[in-house]
């Protein structure tokens, strides 16, 4: 990595950032899943300047909302990959893209097909074949996590109420009676996740999935005339571990999401940073008038920020506000 990339030791170009976009996971939170007190500090100055901020996750809403109440946040909110965006004070749905029911029932046989783990994910809902060990403790993995033991015993039960998991058995079944109900509506989807056992097949399953949505050859009309065919692009595909990945509607990113936003703050994408680790964050980094890296990031994340700071360790986010925003 350039040293161009690395920090300044000062402030540069202060108040020019109007919205401060933060990932959760491997940038809000430390490895312990903890806002440091460093990094709540220097959230509370830059709102306290009069600056905006948002979280933008590939978490749960009520995840995301509960660690922005924390902190105080003040714009709306982003969750699922982009899929839905929030209201910061109430934690309610604003906008959002499910994926079409036709299309989860393909993702489905796609993965189960294969021998893969999906679960599917409604707004503060994930929907599950079976519970087991993994899946039954994924709303634990969603609570705010406190320095101070006690408090975090007495949120943890009350926090965990707000995600359900639930096992609907045959999940094509599900969605596909769902979709016909017309008495109950159908629940959307937001977001899937599809888990292997090993980063291989993790990585020979999107491959999979990508070639499935390559478009056709060209084909002929009936006047002879060339016609292009339909795109078969139905999916954003995502990389959110060493053996998992997300799947949105085509089109759905964190930054599609805060473009939205933007527009209705009048903010351009020039008044925007945004700070994020991982593969997820990647459109939003190349987007944002100050796009930043965390130290953990991995390499292939780093070449698309224009700013590389410290680790999620190294409360690298506290320093990105006291370097650029304050």
């Amino acid at each position: 990595m350039t040293s161009s990339k690395q920090e300044p030791e000062t402030a540069r170009s202060p108040n020019i950032y109007q919205l401060l976009a933060l990932d959760m996971d491997g940038t809000l939170l430390n490895p312990q899943k903890v806002i440091t007190p460093a990094v709540h500090e220097a959230i509370r100055a830059y709102i306290h300047r009069g600056g905006r901020v948002t979280i933008a996750s590939g978490r749960f809403p009520a995840s995301v909302w509960l660690h922005a109440r924390a902190t105080g946040m003040n714009a709306p909110l982003v969750a699922l990959n982009g899929a839905v965006i929030l209201n910061e004070a109430t934690g309610e749905l604003r906008q959002g893209t499910a994926l079409p029911a036709e299309h989860v029932r393909e993702l489905i046989r796609f993965v189960e097909g294969r021998g893969a783990y999906i679960q599917l994910y409604g707004y503060n809902k994930l929907y599950v074949r079976e519970l087991n060990d993994m899946n039954a403790r994924w709303p634990l993995a969603n609570v705010v996590v406190s320095l101070d033991k006690e408090l975090n015993e007495k949120n943890y039960a009350q926090q965990m109420k707000m995600i359900q998991v639930v096992a609907v058995g045959d999940l094509q079944r599900f969605v596909s009676e769902s979709a016909s109900d017309s008495l109950s509506p159908a629940p959307p989807i937001y977001k899937a996740t599809v888990i292997g056992q090993s980063q291989e097949i993790i990585s020979e399953l999107m491959e999979a999935l990508e070639k499935q949505q390559t478009p056709q050859p060209l084909g002929q009309t009936p006047h002879h005339g060339v016609t292009q065919p339909p795109n078969r692009k139905i999916f954003t595909l995502t990389r959110t571990g060493r053996h998992r990945f997300d799947v949105n509607a085509y089109g759905v990113s964190k930054r599609t999401a805060l473009e939205a936003l933007c527009r209705e703050l009048h903010i351009p994408s020039s008044g925007v940073a945004a700070v994020g680790d991982y593969d997820n964050d990647i459109a939003m980094l190349s987007w944002a008038g100050l796009g930043v890296a965390m130290g953990n990031a991995g390499p292939h994340i780093k070449q698309f920020a224009k700013v590389v700071t410290g680790s999620n360790e190294e409360d690298g986010v506290a320093r990105v506000i006291q370097n650029y925003l304050l």
